[in-house]
């Protein structure tokens, strides 16, 4: 029940002073007051208008009361016993899941696993993994160069379906890390789908430790260095980006300082299938072929720009402006995408390939709980140069501005099975080695002819870009790389004067 209220005016010697009080208040009560000291009662009257400044503020958590009524419905009436953890987890979960893609809440026990996980030796299979934004599902981005997942075939478009017996339908991405990782030497069964394929397998393979590299040549030589001449021309290097990680830098310096040293005249910079990796070092790659100019904008709540990178003179490492032609696919991402999209906006390179992922959102860690939980929350999103959007998100067609679209005449789309045998018989060319008795072993841009001649590369191709193979192509042929080929005959134009 409220109370009535009435208005008391107390006159002193020198002010007066006025007070609420209820209509039962007794003179005895009101004597008190009117011999209380004058700051006390502004105290009062102060400490009441805060209260209720701060009560109508309380709008903003109009939900916590709901949910905990929810949460306690549940855990009274719910057929089983359930934790109050357990239901707190999962409403965070289920909150930052609603958000997209890349949000996400990350618990205290799963927190501590990430965290032992940097300090200690973990086990893997080397596989870069995320949701499909079509299909739902868990989908292989990359495998990684030497490891279990690469040699046991697993491929770029690969459909996750179960983890050791477990449904990815639904998962996010830390779901499937937390599965995938374990201890080196113990197993994990896969249950996968490849591209094209109607029936799924099981691949079982043992955990081992991950050393990722990032930068990859041409054909390796017999001391298992990379070439990154290209076999067929060597006027051209070749480099593949698998991932933009704390290394990749210092890695991606040596190699051009080799094909420097044996005066190359144009560059194809490879990054189908590179998830991405950390923006510094993407900004960093495009500074190296960059004199000038704006690489890449993040922009927060609103469109407001945060930041923006631009090219320094300090980290050129290409003095000449060789001709670059930049090979992409579906599953490029992130970084990659910033790399190719900087490199194409300045004119610097030809883009070549397939539309990219279209994942352009900045996620920072936000400690909750004293640093016992985090947030990885979507906090602003990554511009071109030309001022055009990267990310794709779920309102967002075909038809929209999104991704890195291969510069005009140089769509090349790959059919699903095609893809298949390109990667397989890219693998293979991974393991063969330069021959060892024309090979220098102290140049690693030696280009001796190679022990196997199965690859297709230097085979010349009549298929237009944009088409298809038919589905029904044998298998144990050689595929020619149609990508790879169209950027091989872009620079060989460009040095011909063509």
């Amino acid at each position: 029940m409220f109370l009535a209220w009435r208005l008391f005016v107390i006159r002193g010697s020198d002010f007066v002073r006025t007070i609420f009080c209820p209509l039962d208040t007794s003179f005895s009560t009101l004597e008190t007051f009117s011999i209380m000291p004058y700051h006390n009662l502004v105290v009062i009257v102060l400490a009441c208008i805060v209260s209720l400044a701060c009560y109508k503020k309380t709008h903003r958590n109009r939900y916590a009361g709901l949910f905990s009524e929810a949460m306690e419905q549940v855990m009274i009436r719910y057929v089983d016993p359930v934790e109050p953890r357990t239901l707190f987890e999962g409403a965070m979960s289920g909150m930052l899941r609603r958000l997209d893609a890349y949000s996400a809440y990350v618990g205290p026990a799963e927190y501590r696993e990430f965290q032992e996980s940097l300090e200690l030796e973990f086990g893997g299979i080397g596989i870069e993994v995320e949701v499909n934004s079509k299909t739902e599902r868990l989908t292989v981005l990359s495998p990684v160069f030497d490891t279990p997942a690469y040699k046991a075939g697993l491929l770029a478009g690969d459909t996750i379906l179960n983890v050791n017996g477990q449904s990815t339908e639904g998962f996010l991405v830390q779901d499937a890390v937390r599965l995938l990782r374990g201890a080196v030497g113990s197993q994990v069964t896969l249950t996968i789908q490849h591209p094209g394929d109607e029936e799924s397998t099981d691949v079982t393979l043992h955990r081992s430790r991950i050393k990722v590299p990032s930068v990859l040549g041409d054909v390796r030589l017999p001391d298992s260095r990379w070439s990154f001449v290209l076999r067929e021309d060597s006027r051209i290097g070749y480099i593949r980006l698998t991932t933009f990680g704390e290394h990749t830098i210092e890695e991606l310096r040596n190699s051009l300082k080799t094909l420097e040293d044996a005066n190359i005249q144009a560059l194809i910079l490879d990054l189908r299938n590179n998830a991405g990796g950390l923006l510094d070092v993407a900004v960093s790659t495009c500074d190296m072929f960059l004199q000038e100019g704006v690489i890449v904008t993040t922009r927060g709540r609103g469109g407001s720009v945060r930041e923006t990178r631009e090219a320094t003179r300090d980290n050129l490492f290409v003095e000449t402006e060789i001709p670059m032609a930049v090979i992409v696919n579906k599953y490029s991402a992130s970084a990659s995408e910033i790399t190719a999209a900087c490199l194409q906006d300045h004119d610097r390179a030809m883009v070549i390939g397939e539309r990219t992922w279209g994942k352009g959102t900045v996620q920072n860690v936000i400690e909750l709980e004293m640093g016992r939980s985090i947030l990885k929350l979507t906090t602003a999103t990554y511009w071109r140069p030309s001022g055009r959007n990267i990310h794709r998100s779920a309102d967002l067609s075909e038809d929209d501005d999104w991704g890195v679209i291969p510069n005009e005449g140089f769509l090349v789309k790959l059919g699903e099975k095609e893809l298949k045998q390109v990667l397989k018989q890219r693998r293979d060319r991974d393991y063969q080695v330069e021959s060892g008795n024309e090979s220098d072993p102290d140049n690693p841009t030696s280009t001796s002819a190679p022990v196997s001649q199965s690859s297709a590369h230097s085979e010349q191709s009549s298929i237009q870009s944009g088409d298809e193979l038919p589905s029904d192509q044998n298998h144990e042929e050689p595929v020619i790389d149609r990508q790879f080929q169209s950027a091989l005959n872009y620079l060989q134009g460009r040095l011909e004067g063509n």
